[in-house]
Formats: C-alpha cells, sequence, structure tokens
C-alpha cells in the first residue's frame, strides 16, 4: 500500500472494485462494474477547462467509452496527490496509476526528453508536432523511454512556449539576455533549462512548482519561464504575482499524460489499445482547443494588471546567440541525452522538413 500526502492511502490492483466505495449513482455502478481503476492525478481543476487544456474530461470519456467502460478513469485534481516531480516519483513507483506532468519535471527520470528544453530549435508549435510525429522520434526517444520499463508515454500536451517573465514584486521587462543578468530566476527540475539561464547569466534557483507563487509574492524569486497557460494555471494563485511576460518562445512548455509501465502492461490487450486510441483522439481534441484557451489566458492575465511584451527581431537574435542551440556549450547535453551528438541534426531536420 502506498502512503500519498496527510494519511491518503492508495492501494494499486487492477481490480477496481475495492476503490468504489466513496462513489455515488451512475459513477458507482460504472466503477463497480469495471475491469480496471485508473488513479489519474492532475495540478489542475477540472472545473477550470476554460483556462487550461488539462482535457481531464475528455479523457474520462475517451477512455471509458473506447474500453466499453471496462477501465474507470478516476480523476484526483487540483494537486490533490501532488505536483511536478512528485507525482512523477508516484507513477514511477506505481503508487498511483498516471498523471499530468510537465516535460522537465519528468526528465530527472526521463532525461532523454530534455532534448526539447535545448532552446531556440523546436519552439514554434508546427516544429515540435513534426518532431513529435516523427520516426526517429519515435525510435529514439518514445522506443527507448518505453523500454526502461518505468512509464509509458499516452500523449502530448502542447499549452505554448516558455517566456521570460518577471514578478510584480521585481517589475522588469526582460527584453535581451543582458536583462537576466543576476536575476533571481525560478526554474523547473531540468538540467537543459539550467544551462539555458546560466548561459544567460542569472542566478538560476530551483523551486517546486508548488512554492512557485509564495517566492514570488515574498519577492525571493525575480523571474520565472513558464508558457503564458502555464502562468495563469499556476498554483497557489500565481497569476497574481506577475509582472511582466515576455514572449521569448524559447521552448515547448510541454505537458505529458504519462500511465506507471507496470499496470499498463498488465492489462489485457484490449484494454491497453483503448487507452491509445482513447489518447490519440483527446490529443487531437486538444490541439482544437489551445488557440482559445491561449487568448483566454492572455486576457485574464491582463485584467489582473500583467504586461506582455513582444521581442523585436533585433532581440530574438540576441536570446539565439547567447543560447542558441548552435553553441558549442550544447554538445555534451546532446552526447549524453542522445548517446550520439550527430543524431541532433537528424532530429532538427525532422523538426523544419
Amino acid at each position: 500500500m502506498a502512503l500519498l500526502g496527510a494519511g491518503l492511502a492508495l492501494p494499486m490492483p487492477i481490480m477496481a472494485k475495492e476503490h468504489c466505495n466513496k462513489k455515488s449513482g451512475s459513477e458507482l455502478e460504472k466503477c463497480n462494474k469495471a475491469f480496471a481503476k485508473m488513479i489519474f492525478a492532475s495540478p489542475y481543476d477540472t472545473k477550470q477547462w476554460r483556462s487550461c487544456p488539462h482535457m481531464h474530461q475528455q479523457l474520462k470519456k475517451n477512455i471509458e467509452q473506447f474500453s466499453d467502460e471496462k477501465i474507470y478513469f478516476d480523476i484526483f485534481h487540483k494537486g490533490a496527490l501532488g505536483v511536478g516531480t512528485e507525482l512523477t516519483a508516484l507513477v514511477a513507483r506505481g503508487s498511483i496509476h498516471g498523471a499530468l506532468i510537465s516535460v522537465s519535471n519528468l526528465t530527472p527520470i526521463l532525461s532523454a526528453l530534455d532534448i526539447l528544453n535545448i532552446p531556440f530549435w523546436c519552439s514554434e508549435r508546427h516544429n515540435y508536432l513534426k518532431l513529435l510525429s516523427s520516426k526517429i522520434w519515435q525510435e529514439q526517444i518514445i522506443d527507448k523511454i518505453h523500454q526502461q520499463g518505468k512509464l509509458q508515454i499516452l500523449m502530448h500536451y502542447l499549452p505554448g512556449t516558455r517566456t521570460a517573465t518577471s514578478t510584480k514584486h521585481y517589475g522588469k521587462t526582460i527584453k535581451t539576455p543582458n536583462d537576466m543578468h543576476d536575476v533571481v530566476f525560478r526554474i523547473p527540475a531540468s538540467k537543459v533549462l539550467q544551462q539555458f539561464y546560466d548561459l544567460c547569466g542569472t542566478s538560476a534557483v530551483r523551486v517546486p512548482w508548488k512554492k512557485a507563487a509564495t517566492l514570488a509574492k515574498g519577492g525571493r524569486i525575480e523571474a520565472l519561464d513558464p508558457s503564458v497557460v502555464g502562468l495563469f494555471n499556476g498554483p497557489g494563485n500565481l497569476k497574481e504575482h506577475l509582472g511582466v511576460i515576455s514572449q521569448i518562445k524559447s521552448v515547448q512548455d510541454g505537458w505529458l499524460l504519462v500511465v506507471n509501465q507496470s499496470w499498463f502492461n498488465g492489462l489485457p490487450s484490449k484494454l491497453r489499445q483503448a487507452l491509445l486510441d482513447a489518447s490519440e483522439k483527446t490529443f487531437h481534441e486538444h490541439l482544437a482547443q489551445i488557440p482559445r484557451v491561449e487568448q483566454y489566458c492572455e486576457l485574464a492575465l491582463k485584467q489582473l494588471g500583467t504586461q506582455f511584451y513582444t521581442p523585436s527581431v533585433d532581440e530574438i537574435a540576441q536570446w539565439h546567440a547567447k543560447a542558441g542551440h548552435q553553441l558549442p556549450q550544447w554538445r555534451s547535453f546532446k552526447q549524453n541525452l542522445l548517446g550520439d551528438e550527430a543524431l541532433f541534426s537528424k532530429f532538427y531536420d525532422a523538426a523544419h522538413n
């Protein structure tokens, strides 16, 4: 039995019936009839679907429909079971079945994903999509991750590109890398992003996502990098503590739906395929929602007093020159993440051709 948080214990058998005692009505009936129960954790609020492309309800609907209700999808939202690297550890250990986690917070155990965080080579949505659908991505990243036997990737999320955002307490506009010098910059659990901000001369600090709002409010961090969608939906009302969002478009602030691979492999083949098919359908539904969600978040942040800045062509060129993928400082990262530095050019081609 795995202990999760304050007094919350969740055993993890495939059979669902032990988990249904808190359900009622049609949900109780579905839960009792299901062969498997999928405990899914997310940092986001199911009710906030207008501002966040978390797809909780679409996942539930699609997974239960594709599995003929043999899988019951149980949502633990709003960080009830943890956020970020906490969820990574829980899914990897098998304490929960699946979760929505950022690429960066998965990199401690799925290091190859960090190749996505080398800046300014795959940040635009169409390039990111090309890469994710390419043969080389499947063979060199996804297949190798699945061979590790820890996590199964079911779905990518594309909530938008990372930013350079000052806190309300700090309040300055970050236009170029020179504006980052000595700024106390919150970073997630990504070695590649840490290198990026080191190249820009920041005073980078690794802060758990759930603590970012508290530190921003108290002036203990001066800037951070999530996408507009990520900033608006951050825990602890982070949206109230933002100054100026500079849209430098460094990398995609990607998220992933992952499940414990031992649990996934223990399902009958028809149910494994149902999960894959349901995730594929949800992915396409999510892509259609993104523009509307981004617009909603931007307008809502402006109403809260947050300012937006779009760097000029010359300013973007300064970012590329300071930290772009072409710099020799990235060679060891490409080698360590891919096993062969020369492979990176093939990844680049897959994203751009």
